[in-house]
């Protein structure tokens, strides 16, 4: 583990005993993460894809170039346990978090926050970010938002209570296609 208030971040993986520099901006990881949310790429096509954060040379252990991508990715240097990158602590695998669907509410948390304009800063360490957006208020829209999203329905007794929550975790839920009759069928087959 590392202190980032005054150890240098890495710009580089180890894989097999050599160091391979990568792509460390945010902007780069949160375009990593959208492209491992993607459900139209197999996870070989992603695993193949992911070599494309490495910067100059690409490791030929491909299996071991990957890890080192998604140990990076989840800060597990720098925070006691790893990224959850919008897994609901392990309970139910929901996702409560999508940098494609939540960038405007990240976007505003960060101006409103600590007055940084995403837009317009030239570089920011993907740790240095992931770290700024782990110490969001909670009372940020971007942390409610999460916060809705992973309250348990069935956790709440009260009817009134669940009728409101329910009502705000459906105008914050992540949009979706429209399922075909025939995935119906699939899920409720028996």
């Amino acid at each position: 583990m590392i202190n980032i208030l005054f150890e240098e971040l890495p710009d580089a993986v180890e894989v097999s005993g050599k160091f391979y520099k990568i792509s460390t901006d945010f902007r780069d990881w949160i375009a990593f993460f959208d492209m491992m949310s993607d459900n139209e790429i197999d996870q070989k096509q992603k695993m193949l894809t992911a070599l494309a954060w490495f910067a100059d040379e690409i490791p030929n252990n491909i299996t071991g170039a990957y890890t080192a991508l998604m140990d990076f990715a989840s800060c597990s240097e720098i925070k006691k346990s790893p990224e959850n990158q919008g897994k609901n602590n392990g309970n139910s695998g929901v996702p409560t978090l999508s940098w494609l669907y939540d960038s405007a509410y990240v976007l505003g948390a960060f101006r409103q926050v600590y007055g940084i304009d995403l837009i317009r800063t030239d570089y920011m360490h993907w740790w240095e970010f992931s770290a700024l957006f782990e110490a969001l208020p909670e009372e940020t829209p971007m942390k409610k938002r999460i916060a809705y999203r992973q309250i348990k329905i069935s956790d709440i007794k009260d009817k009134e209570r669940r009728k409101q929550i329910l009502k705000i975790k459906k105008a914050v839920a992540f949009p979706h296609e429209p399922i075909s009759a025939e995935k119906t069928g699939e899920i409720f087959s028996f």
